[in-house]
């Protein structure tokens, strides 16, 4: 059962330039929760994911507005650290310098890209980060040179990297972009894995294909602002029809969820 709030938004306003990016998001996220994050491309699902993890800033002259991480106003990054664990496509690409992907691993006990020599790096961390390689199924990775995985791969070693600072939840931003059908397998894989350990997921993505079977609540994000949020009886094609702006189909079979535009 959901336990005490991770993060809390209210009356949420973020603005870059004459863009606004969200518009009065209300939104709690409460600890051993799994749920899925969904909108159309420039719904403004980054942006949201940004402002919870401290890279946006809300605008804090609307009344009543507030970002709370359990339930502090205040924060600093070792919270945002303990808080949510983020795995990005932004992320793969920055971790993309020669090193083995057990340092790819133990940067996250750091936030860093690999690791360096004033970095006090034991025994203790060099244990915990192989646990993170097993429980994503990848400890056989550990000694591979992390510019030579595949796609796939790197997402399943970037979920470890994300796991050594025991977040209370994890944040999986689009985890299969770019994948081929093995790699959707073994991430999709790992993602249930990690469910079924009772992980708190928020998973984001533009594609309900997306969605493993443990998810149990759907957020849909358009135009910056929370269009439906409750359980998986909003996942209808009335709502997706709503959200990408056109008339779309919708077949559930074996645990997965499959979406198309219907033909004019």
């Amino acid at each position: 059962m959901p336990g005490e709030p991770i993060i809390e938004m209210h009356k949420v306003c973020v603005s870059k330039g004459s863009a606004t990016l969200l518009r009065d998001v209300d939104l709690t996220i409460q600890e051993g929760e799994r749920l899925v994050i969904l909108g159309p491309n420039g719904s403004g699902k980054s942006s949201l994911i940004k402002t919870m993890m401290g890279e946006h800033r809300h605008d804090t002259s609307v009344p009543g507005s507030y970002v709370k991480l359990r339930g502090l106003e205040l924060w600093n990054l070792f919270d945002v650290r303990k808080a949510f664990g983020l795995v990005s496509a932004d992320l793969q690409v920055d971790l993309s310098r020669d090193m083995d992907c057990l340092e790819a691993v133990l940067s996250g006990f750091f936030g860093s890209v690999g690791t360096n020599r004033s970095q006090d790096i034991g025994p203790e961390m060099e244990k915990l980060a192989m646990e993170a390689l097993t429980t994503v199924g990848s400890s056989h990775l550990a000694e591979r040179r992390y510019y030579t995985l595949s796609t796939g791969e790197a997402r399943r070693v970037l979920m470890a990297r994300a796991l050594v600072n025991s977040p209370e939840a994890l944040i999986l931003d689009e985890p299969m972009n770019s994948l081929d059908l093995t790699g959707k397998r073994l991430v999709r894989s790992a993602i249930r894995k990690l469910a079924r350990e009772g992980r708190s997921l928020v998973l984001v993505t533009h594609d309900p294909a997306d969605i493993v079977p443990e998810i149990d609540r759907v957020v849909m994000i358009k135009d910056g602002g929370v269009f439906r949020d409750g359980g998986m009886q909003f996942l209808n094609e009335e709502n997706l029809s709503i959200l990408y702006d056109g008339p779309i189909g919708l077949r559930q079979m074996e645990g997965r969820y499959m979406a198309w535009p219907k033909d004019p």
